[in-house]
Formats: C-alpha cells, sequence, structure tokens
C-alpha cells in the first residue's frame, strides 16, 4: 500500500533521472580536469574513507552549490568549551540555535524551520549523510554530538538537494572523524561554574592492511546553573573503516548514548529579570525531567569507485531511542525504533568538452513509536489509582524520497543546476485515550499518506576569480510527523513552500563574504501552539493557511596585521534578519510569527600571536520578539558578552583555554513558549533564561 498512488510528478522524475543517466553516460568521460575535481561535492567523497579532508578543500567543492552553504571547521570551536550544538553553530547566520538555561539540548531553526517546536523539525540533522534521529525529521540537537565531528555542513533549505532533502530548513551533516583524520591519542578535561565537569577520550588508528578506526568516550555532569536543571551524560562513538580494494571501502559506525537532564521549566518575566536561577515551580513539584535507557544509533556506508569520477554510495541505519520523561501533566513512557537504506550515485562526464555532474539516489525507511502516558504520582490523592494509565500511542511511519541533481558547466565561470526530489510519506496511529487524558490527545486511529514533487533550478556565476553570484528557486514539501499528523481537528496537512534565493560569496582569508536574501512562500505551515487558558495540555499543530518567510543572512570574515605586532586579529561578523509573518490570516492578520528575534548579530575577534597564545571577545545582540500569535507579549531583546583566551602549543600536542560567558551577567531569556495569544493565558511563564554568568577551563592533550 506504501508504493501505490504516486503522484504524476514522481514519475517524471523517474524518466528524467533515466534519461539523464544514458545522456551522460553516452558522452565521452575525460577525467583528471581542474573543473570536475571541485564537482566532487556533499557527503562522504570518496577520498573521505581512507584519507583525512581538509575543510578548505570542503569549502571549495561546495562552490558549485547555487545557494547558501556554511563549513564549521571542528577546529575552530574546539578552542573553547562546547557545552552543546548552540556553542558550534555560534556565529553562523542564518542559523538560531538558542540554549535554554545553558543546558546541552539546543532549539536548531534554519530560515524560520520549526520556530513552534521544542527541539528540531524541519531541519533534518545527519551523520556522513545518514538521518540521526527520526525519518520524520523530529528530533532533539543533543544527537548531534559537535565532538564527534570533523567539521559540520550546513546546507540552508533547498541546498541541501544533494542530500535527498527538501526542507525549508534544511541540513546539518557532522562529517566523522577516522583513523586518517585523527590518529593517535586525546585526552581533555573541561570545568568551570555550576559544578560542570567534563571528560573526553580519542583514539585513532590506520594499519598496513587497509583497517583504521576511530572511537570516542566521554562523559559530563553539571549541576545547572538554574534550581533543577543538573544534567549528566555519557556517550561513546566509534566507526571502523576497510578498504576491500583500491575501488570498495566501507565504514561502520556505532553511537550509544546515556543522559538525564531535569528540566526546570519557564518562568515569568518578572522572575527572568528578578532571579533567573529559579525553577518553574510546577517543574519542580513534578520533577520534570527526561532519562534515556539508552540512545543508540548504528550505520554502515560502502563506496564504490566505478570508473573515471563516477562513485556508488550505499548506506543503511539503525537508531533507536528510549526514555521516561515525568512532565506536569502526565509521564511519558516513550519507545522509538527507525530504519532505513540510502543511495547517492555520482556521474561525471564532459559533454560537448563541458564539465557536467549528474547525483541521484534515494532513501528509503520504516519506524515506530510508543508513547505511553500515565498519571504522575505528584498529584496524589486522587479517587484512581498513582500512574494510572491515561493514553497509549502506537504511531508507525514509512518514507521513500528519491532525488535527482544535474550541474552543467554552461561556460567555464557559469554553471546551470536542475534537480527535484519526490517524496512519499505513509503514517498511522493507533490511540487508546482514557476519558481523563480526553483534552490531551485525540481519541481513535487514523492513517495517511503525502505525497509530493519538489524540484530546483539555480545558477552559480563566477564573477571573478575569488567571487561568486548564486540564485536558485526551489520547492520543498514537509508532511507533517507521525505524532501530530492526527489531531482534535482531523488530519494536518503537508507543508509546502516556494523559496527564491539570491546571494554572492567570496574573498580570501584576509577577507571574504557570504551573502544571501531570501523569500519563502509557504502554505499550511505546521504550527504548535499551546491552547489558550489551558497551560498544562500539550501543544496542539494546526495549519497555518499561508505564511512569509524573509531574510538575509550575511557573514564576513577576516585578517587584519596590525603594524609592529607579531601575529594577527581574527575576526568574525555574522548578522541575520528574519521576517516570518502571516499572510491575510483570518484572525491574525499579517502577525508576526512568533519565537525568532528579526535582528541578530555575532561578532567574534581573536588575536592570534606567532607562539600559539589567542584571546578575545565574542559579543551576540537580538532584538525582541514575540511570543504569541496575536503580538501582545514580547520577549525583551538582549545583548551578551564572552571572553575566550588560550594557548596551543607549536607542535600541537597540548592546548589550554580560559572561557568566559555572559560575563555582565545580564538577565535575558534564550527562547520562549510558543502560544496562540498571550492576553488568553492565565499562566504567564513563557521566558527560558539563557546562560547565566559562568567560567570554564579545558585542557587537550595529544599523544
Amino acid at each position: 500500500m506504501f508504493m501505490k498512488q504516486w503522484p504524476a510528478g514522481f514519475g517524471m522524475l523517474c524518466i528524467w533521472v533515466v534519461a539523464s543517466q544514458l545522456i551522460v553516460s553516452g558522452a565521452q568521460a575525460e577525467t583528471g580536469s581542474e573543473r570536475a575535481s571541485q564537482l566532487d561535492i556533499i557527503v562522504i567523497t570518496p577520498e573521505r574513507m581512507s584519507k583525512a579532508i581538509r575543510v578548505d578543500d570542503v569549502r571549495e567543492a561546495l562552490r558549485s552549490v547555487p545557494g547558501n552553504v556554511s563549513v564549521i571547521d571542528g577546529e575552530d570551536y574546539s578552542e573553547r568549551t562546547v557545552t552543546s550544538l548552540s556553542d558550534a553553530l555560534w556565529g553562523v547566520p542564518g542559523v538560531r540555535a538558542p540554549s535554554g538555561s545553558g543546558q546541552e539540548s539546543a532549539r536548531v531553526s534554519i530560515r524560520g524551520s520549526g520556530l513552534s517546536s521544542g527541539g528540531v523539525r524541519g531541519l533534518r540533522l545527519l551523520r556522513d549523510g545518514l538521518p540521526l534521529g527520526r525519518l520524520d525529521d523530529l528530533g532533539d540537537s543533543i544527537y548531534a554530538d559537535p565532538a564527534g565531528a570533523d567539521y559540520m555542513e550546513v546546507f540552508r533549505g533547498a541546498n541541501a538537494m544533494g542530500l535527498g532533502v527538501a526542507t525549508l530548513g534544511g541540513a546539518i551533516n557532522l562529517v566523522s572523524p577516522t583513523g586518517y583524520s585523527r590518529p593517535g591519542v586525546t585526552l581533555r578535561v573541561d570545568g568551570g561554574t555550576h559544578g560542570y565537569a567534563k571528560g573526553a577520550a580519542t583514539i585513532g588508528e590506520v594499519f598496513d592492511n587497509g583497517l583504521d578506526f576511530y572511537a570516542s568516550a566521554s562523559t559530563f555532569h553539571s549541576n545547572g546553573a538554574r534550581e533543577h536543571s543538573a544534567q549528566t551524560l555519557s556517550r561513546f562513538y566509534g566507526n571502523v573503516g576497510y578498504r576491500f580494494s583500491p575501488t570498495s571501502r566501507g565504514r561502520l559506525h556505532m553511537t550509544r548514548e546515556f543522559y538525564k537532564v531535569e528540566m526546570p521549566g519557564p518562568l515569568t518575566r518578572s522572575q527572568l529579570q528578578n532571579d533567573p536561577s529559579q525553577a518553574n515551580a510546577d517543574y519542580v513539584v513534578a520533577d520534570s525531567r527526561i532519562r534515556t535507557h539508552p540512545r543508540w544509533h548504528t550505520a554502515y556506508v560502502h563506496e564504490l569507485d566505478l570508473g573515471g569520477d563516477d562513485h556508488l554510495s550505499l548506506g543503511a541505519f539503525h537508531t533507536g531511542t528510549k526514555f521516561v520523561s515525568p512532565g506536569t501533566g502526565y509521564v511519558s513512557h516513550y519507545d522509538a525504533t527507525d530504519y532505513g537504506v540510502s543511495w547517492r550515485h555520482e556521474i561525471n562526464r564532459r559533454p560537448g568538452g563541458r564539465d557536467n555532474q549528474f547525483v541521484w539516489g534515494g532513501n528509503l525507511g520504516r519506524g515506530r513509536s510508543h508513547d505511553a502516558a500515565t498519571w504522575p504520582d505528584y498529584l496524589a490523592p486522587l479517587p484512581f489509582p498513582l500512574s494510572a494509565n491515561l493514553a497509549t500511542l502506537d504511531a508507525k511511519r514509512a518514507n521513500l524520497e528519491l532525488f535527482a541533481e544535474n550541474t552543467y558547466w554552461a561556460r567555464p565561470d557559469l554553471a546551470l543546476i536542475v534537480g527535484a526530489q519526490a517524496t512519499r510519506v505513509w503514517r498511522r496511529t493507533d490511540n487508546h485515550v482514557a476519558p481523563l487524558a480526553a483534552a490531551y490527545f485525540p481519541d481513535g486511529s487514523a492513517t495517511a499518506r503525502y505525497s509530493g514533487l519538489s524540484p530546483r533550478l539555480g545558477i552559480v556565476w563566477d564573477v571573478a576569480s575569488d567571487a561568486q553570484v548564486f540564485a536558485n528557486v526551489s520547492r520543498s514539501y514537509e508532511p507533517p510527523n507521525s505524532l501530530n499528523f492526527y489531531t482534535f481537528e482531523g488530519l494536518l496537512k503537508a507543508q509546502r513552500a516556494t523559496t527564491a534565493e539570491l546571494g554572492t560569496r567570496g574573498g580570501s582569508d584576509d577577507l571574504g563574504w557570504e551573502l544571501a536574501a531570501y523569500h519563502s512562500w509557504v502554505r499550511d505551515e505546521i504550527l504548535l501552539a499551546a491552547d489558550a487558558g489551558n497551560p498544562y495540555l500539550p501543544a496542539r499543530a494546526h495549519n497555518a493557511r499561508a505564511t512569509r518567510h524573509m531574510g538575509l543572512e550575511l557573514g564576513i570574515h577576516g585578517r587584519w596585521r596590525p603594524t609592529g605586532l607579531p601575529g594577527y586579529l581574527d575576526w568574525r561578523l555574522a548578522y541575520t534578519w528574519s521576517r516570518f509573518r502571516f499572510y491575510d490570516d483570518a484572525v491574525y492578520g499579517n502577525n508576526a510569527i512568533p519565537g525568532v528575534p528579526p535582528h541578530m548579530a555575532q561578532l567574534t575577534m581573536l588575536y592570534r600571536h606567532p607562539s600559539g597564545f589567542y584571546a578575545g571577545p565574542g559579543i551576540e545582540t537580538a532584538s525582541g520578539w514575540y511570543v504569541d500569535q496575536a503580538n501582545s507579549v514580547k520577549a525583551p531583546g538582549y545583548g551578551v558578552v564572552n571572553f575566550t583566551m588560550g594557548y596551543e602549543a607549536p607542535d600541537g600536542k597540548y592546548r589550554v583555554a580560559l572561557d568566559g560567558r555572559n560575563l555582565t551577567g545580564k538577565r535575558y531569556a534564550a527562547m520562549t513558549e510558543y502560544v496562540l495569544d498571550a492576553r488568553k493565558m492565565g499562566d504567564k511563564r513563557y521566558f527560558t533564561p539563557g546562560q547565566q554568568r559562568a567560567v570554564f577551563l579545558s585542557l587537550q592533550m595529544g599523544f
């Protein structure tokens, strides 16, 4: 049943894939050209399995993408303490990743994706091109450990088409360390304010028989800057690679994580400004927390060289999460498993003497989750048994995505890109809800199928040897996840958007830039909002008929070498302008969509001495933003000052760093709850405090 009733566009995509392969396969192959070497882009290049890849080479390769993409070098953020994915993404324009109360979990959004979500939605988290979370893009940033990446690729929106992703937010791809990229042993310890302590060890080795391995183990604990915000987490990640032949390589990845995180909850504005270290009283009484038992992820990627510059990557993954989470309204007992396969075929030819790259592939997967809600014991005594079953929600999901993209260099300085993704999605849920929980969850069973086609056209023009202009028009298609597609009002529609993007990038280490402007016309945007009048009910999903997402993403970096002073000043500026609004909504008119500051800027300045010493401030500012769709309550804007100083030995054998956060002690909200109309809410606790003043010390040694 899952394979039936494909959209007409899916058949067109299949025909295009076959025809394109015949055309490029029939053309004479010419390998070794300079341009062709730049086309080995995205995911895992064939060399990735058997040698370390320079980040600068990755950035150069991604110049073939007709949109805004970023590469984050793991060496850059390892110069300071990284408490969450938020720290690693700090200073990337267009990316908002606040970490409430300075905890591990961050709310990550790109171009307005998942603004109402408590974690990550409409943005796919990947490791080497394979999903780290659930198939329906519902996840948590805690799944993506930046310490377990050589570098991270940020593909905004449809620029992730080469990964088979066509969502409003795009994808963040962690590229794994290997024995080739991180040989030897590394030990690191971090300690700091509020009882923060973390220890990590890594080892990498390459053997003469084609075998290599990399493994890392880490654990940390923090008492938290707020009451009831302690967290404990331990991770193991490892991979083993083997070169079966000069043209065949494989790598097995294994991850196992345990975490226990207390949830302090949101505060009122008065509480935020008077004492942000306190917790929401209801969360304390309910002992709100989440504890896994454990979370695990396994993946395998195999690569084949097919002759010339043609490559085939095959992947499979299996992931699962099991946790218990007491909340203020009920206790959730959650168990989910997802598994799937993917493939990516890259064909490089020179038809008519012009460089051409054709990539096609697909993702196929299935998953299921079991969520049992029980009555919390803290509400006793009541006229029914403690821990009484309130609801069981058994959900299943299946995804099939086929994608193809062709990059043709019509001239040595001009590339034309055309691509598309076809999506077929199946959702089912069986809900058994007791009368006590009738207001929490819809009862009964439901099945839904969603099909969509997301085309894309783009252009890249090298206006100079060190400057590019790019533009693209694309569609995105996002079916609802298996937890919220079935609502009290019926089945949710899939979210669709058409996005136009125009930008430029270029420069050098001394002065470089990336600038992109985009406009997304969104239909049936999926939003989750707290029910007016009852803050204890879970947020309910609904479709907003029409919304508009507009934005500007600016990144500038450079190196200034002051006269008479050794070394240089390494500086980076990121500015993001966001204008997300409803469009002629029957209730909210053209109000702003809550949850994101219209203006956000981050500036880093590090003086680097030839001896290995470095020091400098990091400044973040943001304007105020609305909390509710009625635009009746605003979160205050803020400015935060950080400072980092450290020393790295010239031989790279050790590094010591001191990292100060929020040195002025600013009391501010890092993120807010998403509600319909704050004027109708009896509970005014919307604000989650940001990082309070803290100092961290780290020591890293390599052998």
